[in-house]
């Protein structure tokens, strides 16, 4: 007997192995690696791997949506885990193994019949939640399907339609504690809080990213310290649960994060062999678990019953807003009377001062223009004086020349003058002497008594010849004292050479 139960339990134990094998294989399967190295996967692949974890359900409002099966009737998602600040903003560090998908993938949302419940997407974020601050506290809350990060708006005054009961709230110096779990507040001390805090949910896109920058990382540095920063880094996928876990190493964050496909047609869990084992329908997970169904309502009641409160309160406060719109139309009204008549008597003012800065631009412009009339008039004269400076200066050098040229030109002619007359009375002095001579030589002959007719002849035609160069040059002294006279006659019509 104890040999059949020990073969029994054998089997059980290879049968289970072999499934877990089989179900792995499978999943790698559906795992494609493109040329950039990336993984991608399509919506099947939550279909399959989240089956372990909890159960597939259809619901009219977002179609397929999974919820995890073994949680406390208050397990709330983004609990379990704790913050790290990433280059792509505040990102959540699950501690449950389908973490990987449902806090980086698609949204949450509270459903009135089965509770809290996941509908799958296709974008990677470091985190999907609303973020508020104030008072000392820190809070996150899912974001529900559908809502538009880029755009803020309110339902019933909270930030994307969120209520204050969906929040975790932990002290902010305990925000980057690694274990959160004994840090949040109870049901019954969040709204006291949250109506002390402000929204602070910043998501941005960029290159094919999304950053969650949520509450500012200067405001968690006052208080908890230098915030160390990791870079996020993908990890790929292998066998055993390794990679269902962010890997915190040196200054990297790494998570398997495929990229989702948006298949034309992908079959639903009802009709995929790994998925189809946790899907049932509402009625069956209500019987299965009613304390999270009966914590669901209670959670919709209080909602409800706040709402329903508010709602109270802005009846009550409908008057007082009518009456205060009245006081505050008064109010403007008299606003604007005091406005416009305070706009007149600065348009008055304005106006007066216009006209006093025109009159005084128009009276320095006039001073200008006067002073600069003087200023040209006394440049003219300046340079009139100056020219008539440089002619007088002109006129007196040119003077000066034409004196020293004349004075030059009276003493080259007297030089020219004294050469010709001590020539000609050199040429006088010779012929006389020439005469003497001649005569003295007749002289001597006549006393000699010697000579003929034709020695007679001879001498009378050397006489003759001697005559008429002694005329000659007689003529040419002549010639030469006349020029002389003429040219002192010219001095004296032009003026006196300088130094006579």
């Amino acid at each position: 007997m104890k040999t059949t139960r020990n073969a029994l339990f054998a089997l059980l134990l290879l049968g289970g192995t072999a499934g877990a094998t089989s179900a792995s294989a499978q999943l790698a399967a559906d795992i494609h690696v493109g040329p950039s190295g990336r993984a991608s996967v399509d919506v099947g692949f939550f279909y399959d791997d989240l089956a372990s974890y909890g159960n597939w359900i259809e619901r009219p409002s977002y179609g397929w949506v999974w919820t995890p099966r073994a949680v406390s009737t208050s397990w709330r998602p983004y609990r379990d885990g704790h913050w790290v600040w990433t280059d792509q903003g505040w990102t959540w560090i699950s501690a449950e193994p389908y973490g990987w998908a449902t806090y980086h993938y698609g949204r949450w949302y509270d459903d009135p019949e089965i509770g809290w419940s996941w509908v799958p997407g296709d974008e990677w974020a470091p985190s999907w939640v609303s973020w508020q601050e104030g008072s000392d506290y820190i809070g996150w809350a899912p974001l529900p399907p559908g809502v538009n990060v880029g755009v803020a708006f309110g339902g019933g005054g909270y930030a994307y339609g969120i209520a204050p009961d969906y929040y975790n709230f932990v002290p902010e110096r305990s925000f980057l504690s690694p274990r959160l779990g004994s840090y949040y507040l109870g049901a019954g001390q969040i709204g006291p809080i949250f109506g002390r805090t402000r929204n602070f949910t910043n998501y941005r896109f960029n290159g094919g990213r999304v950053f969650n920058q949520g509450v500012p990382v200067d405001r968690i540095q006052r208080f908890a310290g230098r915030v160390p920063r990791y870079q996020v880094a993908d990890l790929g996928y292998g066998r055993g649960n390794n990679w269902r876990q962010a890997r915190l190493q040196g200054n990297r964050v790494a998570f398997f994060r495929p990229q989702v496909q948006k298949a034309a047609r992908i079959a639903s869990p009802a009709n995929r062999a790994m998925a189809r084992r946790a899907v049932i329908d509402a009625a069956q997970f209500r019987a299965a678990h009613p304390n999270r169904n009966a914590s669901a309502q209670r959670a919709q009641t209080q909602v409800a019953q706040q709402r329903q409160q508010r709602a109270e309160v802005r009846g009550q406060g409908q008057a007082l807003r009518q009456q205060q719109k009245v006081a505050q139309q008064r109010q403007t009204q008299s606003l604007r009377q005091q406005t416009r008549a305070t706009q007149q008597r600065q348009a008055q003012v304005s106006r007066q001062q216009e006209r006093g800065a025109q009159q005084r631009q128009a009276q320095a412009s006039r001073q200008q223009e006067k002073a600069v009339q003087q200023r040209q008039a006394q440049s003219f004269r300046q340079q009139q004086r100056g020219t008539q400076q440089r002619q007088a200066q002109a006129s007196r050098q040119q003077e000066r020349v034409a004196q020293q040229r004349q004075a030059q030109n009276f003493r080259q002619q007297q030089r020219g003058a004294q050469q010709r007359q001590a020539q000609a009375s050199r040429q006088q002095q010779r012929g006389a002497q020439q005469r003497q001579a001649t005569q003295q030589s007749q002289r001597q002959q006549q006393r000699a008594g010697g000579g003929g007719p034709r020695a007679q002849q001879r001498q009378a035609q050397g006489q003759a010849q001697r005559q008429g160069q002694a005329q000659r040059q007689g003529q040419a002294q002549r010639q030469g004292q006349g020029q002389r006279q003429g040219q002192g006659q010219g001095q004296g019509r032009h003026g006196r050479p300088p130094g006579r």
